[in-house]
């Protein structure tokens, strides 16, 4: 590299003054789903990034552990992605009894619906527990 070049640098980020910022204002907002979901597509969407999560840790273990004959090896890799799928299959399973509640249908009673509600002890639709 030549010393005619020059460095790219980012541009400098300005702080507004305290004065100026205000405790009212909200950090972050929150995204908001399409209007048009509803449903498993709902509850799909509100646990994307779970998902996200446990499929790129599962890619990962795939491609460094298991394609290389190495999974046997060490089974901690395996567990992070255990934990994250549990994450992820709590928001889904949440998601979906809320649907159901709020649509007023009752869970089937052989579902697996109705096995995470006995399992996390939440009462359904029809339970005489």
């Amino acid at each position: 590299m030549g010393s005619s070049q020059s460095v790219n640098k980012p541009p400098e980020v300005t702080q507004l003054p305290p004065e100026t910022q205000t405790e009212s204002e909200p950090k972050r907002r929150r995204k908001q789903p399409p209007p048009n979901l509803s449903g498993p597509a709902l509850v799909e969407w509100k646990c994307r990034k779970r998902k996200k999560a446990w499929n790129s840790c599962v890619g990962g273990w795939y491609n460094d552990r298991f394609l290389p004959g190495k999974a046997l090896e060490d089974e901690r890799s395996e567990q992070n992605c255990d934990e994250l799928f549990e994450k992820f299959r709590q928001c889904y399973m949440r998601g979906m009894l809320a649907e159901q509640k709020k649509k007023g249908l009752k869970i089937s009673e052989n579902s697996m619906l109705a096995e995470f509600a006995d399992e996390e002890g939440i009462k359904t639709k029809g339970d005489d527990k």
